[in-house]
C-alpha cells in the first residue's frame, strides 16, 4: 500500500515539476496576438522589398548575387513578395480574431512557414553556398518565431483582442 502511495506521490511530483518547467519557459513569452502583429509587419515589409527591388533584397538577405536568370529571377522574387504580403495580411487579420478556424489555420500556417524557412536559411548558410550575418539572423529569427508560435498553442487563450478591440 505504501509503494502505491509513493508511486502516486512521485507521479504527482513529476507532473508538478514538468508544469513548473513549462510555466518557466513560457512565462515571458509574447501572446499570440503580439506574435501575429510582429509576423504581419515583418513578412509584409520583406514582401514589399521583394516586390519593389527583388535583386537588391535577395543580395541583402543572401549576402551574394542570386544565380537566377535575369527577368525570370525578378519575376520569381516579386511572386514571393506578393505571397509574403498575403501572409502578412492574413496574420494582421487573425490578430483580433479569437477562437476561430481562420485564426487557428493562420497560426498553423505561419508556424509551418517560419519553421520551414528558418531551416532552409540556416541550412543554406551552414553548407556555405552563401552566408552573412543577415542570412544567419533571418534563419535563427524564423526558427525562434516558429518555436514561439508552437509554444503559444499550449498557453491559455489570448483574450486581449476582445477587451481592446484592436
Amino acid at each position: 500500500m505504501t509503494q502505491q502511495k509513493e508511486r502516486t506521490s512521485a507521479k504527482a511530483g513529476a507532473r508538478t515539476a514538468i508544469t513548473l518547467l513549462w510555466e518557466g519557459l513560457t512565462w515571458n513569452m509574447p501572446t499570440q496576438r503580439q506574435l501575429l502583429t510582429f509576423a504581419a509587419a515583418f513578412e509584409s515589409l520583406t514582401g514589399l522589398a521583394l516586390i519593389l527591388a527583388p535583386k537588391a533584397t535577395a543580395v541583402f538577405i543572401l549576402g551574394a548575387e542570386p544565380n537566377v536568370v535575369g527577368k525570370m529571377g525578378k519575376m520569381l522574387g516579386r511572386v514571393c513578395g506578393v505571397a509574403l504580403v498575403a501572409l502578412g495580411i492574413a496574420c494582421w487579420g487573425a490578430r483580433t480574431d479569437s477562437e476561430s478556424a481562420a485564426r487557428s489555420g493562420t497560426l498553423k500556417a505561419i508556424t509551418f512557414y517560419n519553421a520551414g524557412v528558418g531551416l532552409l536559411l540556416v541550412l543554406f548558410a551552414a553548407i556555405g553556398k552563401t552566408g552573412g550575418i543577415v542570412l544567419w539572423s533571418a534563419g535563427v529569427l524564423h526558427l525562434a518565431l516558429a518555436a514561439a508560435f508552437a509554444i503559444s498553442f499550449r498557453r491559455p487563450k489570448d483574450t486581449s483582442s476582445q477587451k481592446s478591440g484592436v
